[in-house]
């Protein structure tokens, strides 16, 4: 309670100018970073909003002090927001929820055999190559590169060779005869040919296959030859980049659904629409401009904007903002327009993106379908319950339960528990507790249980009601967990029913905290 307090006095300092504001953690890591147009409005905001609003609260949970920086400008704030959540990477700017937009080739080096991979991540030492925006590109290369230098490295024990092997695929470590040497000179050709850039690449094989023809060794001068083809023809579709033009005769349409739960990104050219994203509103979310603004400024701290952006949502007088923000932080030589037309052609063009959402919606209706396919179910489940512990250093320890009736909040069947028996930190037993009191009736038992943690969570919890179907969903790599998915499942964070599983489950969060809170509040 004194952290909060002492956010909130930090807050009502705040200046009434236009700047951007960081929230940190007791350790001085970012935890978000804001930009405001009035902090001093901004700040006022966040004081209104604790214990109303699950983003401000999960902040403020994570949060041990806040900080602000002025600008002279709205635009300036826009910026200098966007290079230091470039910088900072804070995991509660709203982005980063839809996963790592970037790919990497990597060349490990703390392995005995050094391979090519292509990973989302920069977690392992080695040489990495990128980031890559276009993962088709950059999936193009990996698999270029496989199979021109044979780098498949095969872990099956085959004496005459896998598959691929004979395909010419892989380096034949299946193989006792495995050819190391040529394997690791095969791996550095990749490496120069990743680092040097083609033109400096493909002179070195030309170089290479002229002296190879001079010292008459005609074997090796086939195999240089078939490279620098090889190269010459990847190296020309990759580097057949979108230019200007492209940018300029193409568009952007940004559709909020009727229910104002989820924002759709098209791309159209030549009437041609194609889905680019789609971000799912957190269910406690109070969906405004200012929320929207902010999925659409980081969207476009990553990709590149096109001279025309359609929209059916009024950016008021934002809108001049970011389309300022989009030509600076990209440095585009053409203007960008945000329009939210409502007659001509471009109207047609947001018409017909709203009829897509309605569409593919209509389509996501089948949730319990999408679930029970996930889930590895019997049946389709209509009902779940969620449920959270609470407490802060050990104290105030509650439980919450939410219940959803295919996909939607049924407040009549939350609940929310004073743990009785654990008199110390131990999440196992306290869930194990709550979850025994709210089924005192097993007729009211739903049709999927779903639980905040991972594979100890599973097991101190599946042994009281056999007959349920147990669920538990682990933050840091959102994996799932049940009796039928014991080794756990990464959740697709793009598909509709993962990302309503992750906010039943934040739900949930942010309704224990909200318990937790009140109480603290008592206590004072």
């Amino acid at each position: 309670m004194h952290t909060q307090k002492n956010l909130i006095n930090l807050l009502k300092n705040f200046p009434n100018d236009p700047g951007i504001y960081l929230f940190k953690d007791a350790g001085g890591n970012v935890v978000y970073i804001g930009k405001a147009k009035h902090l001093k409005k901004r700040a006022a905001q966040y004081i209104q909003q604790v214990g109303k609003d699950l983003k401000v609260d999960t902040i403020f949970s994570q949060s041990s002090t806040v900080e602000c920086m002025v600008t002279a400008t709205e635009l300036e704030a826009l910026l200098l927001e966007a290079k230091l959540v470039q910088s900072h990477q804070p995991p509660c700017n709203v982005l980063l929820k839809t996963g790592q937009p970037f790919v990497y080739l990597f060349i490990a080096s703390t392995t005995q055999l050094p391979e090519l991979l292509l990973v989302r991540n920069q977690r392992q030492k080695g040489t990495y190559f990128g980031p890559f925006l276009e993962k088709r590109s950059a999936r193009k290369v990996y698999d270029f590169l496989i199979k021109t230098f044979r780098l498949k490295l095969c872990n099956k024990p085959i004496e005459n060779g896998c598959l691929f092997y004979h395909l010419g695929q892989c380096a034949g470590s299946c193989r006792s005869s495995f050819d190391k040497e040529g394997y690791l000179e095969r791996l550095e050709l990749a490496r120069q040919a990743l680092k040097q850039g083609h033109k400096k690449f493909l002179q070195q094989l030309q170089d290479q296959l002229t002296e190879s023809n001079r010292q008459l060794t005609f074997e090796r001068s086939r195999e240089l030859h078939r490279y620098l083809q090889s190269f010459e023809s990847v190296f020309y579709s990759l580097h057949q980049k979108p230019t200007d033009i492209d940018h300029i005769a193409g568009k952007h349409v940004w559709i909020l659904s009727a229910d104002k739960k989820s924002l759709w990104v098209f791309s159209e050219q030549d009437a041609i629409l194609k889905k680019r994203r789609v971000f799912y509103m957190p269910l406690a979310y109070e969906t405004n401009v200012e929320i929207i603004g902010e999925y659409f400024t980081s969207f476009y701290r990553v990709y590149i904007p096109p001279a025309t952006i359609l929209t059916s949502i009024d950016f008021g007088e934002e809108a001049s903002v970011y389309e300022q923000f989009c030509k600076t932080w990209h440095n585009r030589d053409y203007a960008i327009t945000i329009q939210t037309p409502t007659q001509g052609h471009f109207a047609n063009i947001v018409r017909l993106a709203c009829i897509q959402v309605e569409q593919e919606l209509s389509k996501q209706h089948s949730l319990a379908r999408q679930l029970k396919a996930l889930l590895k179910l019997d049946h389709e489940p209509l009902t779940i319950d969620c449920f959270d512990i609470s407490h802060k250093q050990g104290t105030f320890m509650v439980g919450s339960c939410v219940r959803f009736n295919n996909g939607q909040p049924d407040k009549e069947h939350f609940r929310r528990f004073h743990i009785k028996t654990v008199h110390q930190i131990d999440d196992y037993a306290s869930l194990r507790e709550i979850v025994g009191r709210r089924y005192k009736d097993e007729a009211d038992l739903p049709d999927v249980i779903l639980i905040d943690g991972g594979k100890g969570q599973l097991n101190a919890v599946q042994d009281l009601f056999p007959a349920a179907s147990f669920i538990c969903l682990a933050k840091r790599e959102e994996t799932i967990y049940s009796n039928r998915l014991p080794e756990g499942k990464k959740l697709d964070q793009k598909t509709y029913a993962g990302q309503m599983l992750i906010a039943l489950r934040d739900y949930a969060h942010h309704f224990a905290i909200t318990f937790h809170r009140s109480l603290e509040n008592l206590d004072q």
